[in-house]
Order: C-alpha cells, then structure tokens, then sequence
C-alpha cells in the first residue's frame, strides 16, 4: 500500500468506504474514487464534496438496463437504442432520439444511476480503493450533483446487512456523549427514529445500555449510532469498564508520555499494516478532535510519521498550568486520545483487532514499566518503524 502527491490506496472493510468518503469529504479535492471487489470495478469522481459521476463494470448498471427494468423505456426503445449506440451514436442521444426519455428525464435517469451505484458500495465487505487526484469525469458524462454527506447518510440507512454495524461498532460498554447542535460542524436531517436514540445518549449510558433502553432492535439502534457518529454528531469518552492503563501515581510527566507514545505507535503501525496509509488520516481527524476539547494539552501538537505526539510541545504546553494539575491534565488528555484512537481502529477493523491490539498493551506495558525504573533515558514499548522512530520525551 503506497501513497503519493496525487493520491492513496487502500483495503476495504465491512462499512469502511464510509470512512474513505468521509475522509475524502473533508479532504475536498477533485479526483477518481476507483474500488474493486469480487471482479466488480465502480468508480466515483468526486468534486467539491460531491458525486460527480459515476460508472461500474456491472451489467445491471447500465443506464439502458436500469432504465428497462423500471420501465421507463420499452423493450422496442431499448434495442433501437442499442442499435443507434452500436452505428456510433452517443448513448446519451440515442435515449433520447429513440423518444424514451426528454433531456431532463435523461439527466434525472442519470443521477438515479449515480446514486444506485454509490450506495451500493455500502453492502461491501472487502475489497480495495485507489484515490486519483486530478482525474475528471468523462467529457460526454453528464454531471450529477449528489453531495458525499447526503450518500453517506442514506448509504448507512440503506445498508441491508445490520450485523455490520455490530462489527463495526465498539464495545458494549463504550460511552458517547453528544455534541452541542451549535457545534455540529455538517448539518443533517434526522428521522424521527434517529432523533429519538440521539436523546437516549447523554454521556453517561453505556453503548450496551442504549440499545437495551431502545424502542428498536439493537442492530437498528447501532446503525443510528454509527451515522450519527460519523457525521459528527456524537464523541467517544473514556469507556466505563477496566481501564487501558494502569494508573502509577508517582510516574514522572516524560515517562507518562514515553508510555502513550508507545501505545500510540503501536496502534498506528496496526491500522497501516490493515488499511494501509489512510491510517494515518483516521488517527489525525482524532487528535484534532482532542485538539477541541483539550486545547490547553494538544494546542500545536501533531501527529507524527509513526503514531506519536511530539513531548516536546505537550511539556511547553502544561507550563501554562499549575504544577499540581499538570499530570491530572495530561493523562486525561491522552487517556482520551487513546480512547478515541480504539475507536477508530475498532470502527475500521472490527472488535477482534481491537483486542488484539489491547492485550498487547497489557502484556508489555507491565515490563516497560520495570525496565523504565532502572534507565534513564527514554524507553519506548514498541520498537520503531523502520520510517521514523517514536520522539522522545
């Protein structure tokens, strides 16, 4: 898996062209979407954080046959379509010379196209992407204007195949608290349903406790609280139950540091093993997140080329706080972005990487710490990526 100045590739998980597209989203640059799967190749242009066009190697995609199958044009108009296309003509034309459809049923039928294909990319499981920037739709296409949330939205209210959203979901007893309306960054129509599980979330109420206060089955009540999730509408807290670390209080602020950057480092070098180097954006939509709710820590911070956080600016950063609140603030700061961090890598992966990836910490965390008592200088708990290595505190 590689990635360029004009682009990035990837493998696809259950849900996760919906993280691909939301990325590209907030990415806003002109290009091609190409996926594959099973034989099958869809491709998607994309512009100003729209579906501009979109085709598919499936038969039963094409125009002609979509249009047949609904009924819009007979058996008669079809295979003189055909023909006409067969001499030479433009299909576009020959739809409408054949009197099927006008120029305004054409571009509807169009966009009806677009949009079946697009969702359709919703019920994948596997497969892989490329993302080619620059590359524009074909001259003779004509345009679609299908916004990339308004296909999100209705690609996860569509999706037949609801176990997906218990695989992409997170434990039960991870905690969602829901973002203040002012702050909702990408508005969106709720059904009343949605809205009514929007309110059963308060911060507090474990996601297992949600779907079994819920009025609607709990694959039902996942699938609201992945699209509001994605959308922006929720934020991940700390989860209730055992927690990843292990508190140590008379651990020194460069060696809390030295322990997160570990786990950090960890988890990236995971989630680009799986998906390649989308990881990377994944994990740095995390820490701007933090970056809003925790702007004293995480004010300049960035993410760096293996995971990690530079110790540098976190130091400079708790200096504006009293001595006695600055450990309190950096391990909840980075006890949250490790939280979230989970998430992403639960929501991309499933619950069996998230395990693997906890019992992982758990097994080395321990040892790191006795062998950070009898050296003085920085101990990172996984070795580095051959790349960069994790910075030092």
């Amino acid at each position: 898996m590689t990635t360029s100045a004009t682009g990035f590739r990837g493998k696809l998980k259950a849900l996760s062209v919906a993280d691909v597209l939301e990325f590209l989203r907030g990415l806003n640059r002109r290009g091609l979407l190409a996926l594959t799967a099973d034989g099958t190749a869809i491709g998607l242009y994309l512009g100003d954080r729209r579906v501009l066009h979109a085709t598919s190697t499936r038969e039963t995609d094409r125009l002609t046959e979509l249009l047949l199958r609904s009924g819009r044009i007979t058996r008669d108009q079809f295979e003189a379509t055909l023909r006409r296309a067969a001499a030479g003509e433009r299909m576009n034309k020959a739809l409408v010379a054949c009197g099927g459809l006008t120029p305004r049923d054409l571009v509807e039928a169009r966009a009806s196209q677009a949009r079946q294909i697009a969702l359709s990319l919703f019920e994948w499981e596997s497969g892989e992407f490329v993302f080619v920037e620059g590359e524009a739709p074909p001259e003779d296409g004509i345009a679609v204007d299908l916004t990339i949330t308004e296909l999100l939205v209705e690609g996860i209210r569509s999706v037949k195949t609801a176990r997906l959203f218990r695989e992409r979901m997170p434990s039960a007893d991870w905690v969602f608290e829901a973002i203040p309306a002012a702050a909702r960054k990408t508005p969106v129509a709720l059904q009343a349903h949605e809205e009514y599980v929007l309110g059963l979330i308060d911060g507090q109420r474990a996601l297992g406790t949600i779907a079994a206060l819920s009025e609607f089955p709990e694959l039902e009540t996942l699938r609201v609280v992945f699209l509001l999730f994605l959308v922006g509408y929720l934020k991940a807290r700390s989860r209730s139950g055992e927690d990843v670390v292990e508190e140590s209080p008379g651990e020194a602020i460069p060696e809390i540091v030295r322990r997160y950057n570990g786990m950090f480092a960890h988890l990236f070098r995971y989630l680009m093993k799986e998906v390649g180097p989308i990881a990377q954006h994944l994990l740095l939509r995390s820490l701007r997140v933090m970056q809003e709710q925790y702007p004293v820590l995480f004010s300049r911070a960035t993410l760096g080329g293996d995971g990690t956080i530079d110790a540098e600016v976190l130091r400079e950063n708790l200096n504006g706080l009293s001595e006695a609140r600055r450990r309190d603030a950096l391990v909840q700061g980075l006890n949250e972005l490790l939280y979230s961090e989970l998430l992403v890598l639960k929501r991309t992966l499933g619950p069996e990487h998230e395990g693997r990836v906890l019992r992982a910490f758990r097994e080395i965390e321990p040892a790191a710490r006795a062998g950070a008592a009898a050296l003085a200088g920085p101990l990172p708990l996984f070795a580095p990526p051959a790349q960069a290595g994790p910075r030092s505190a």
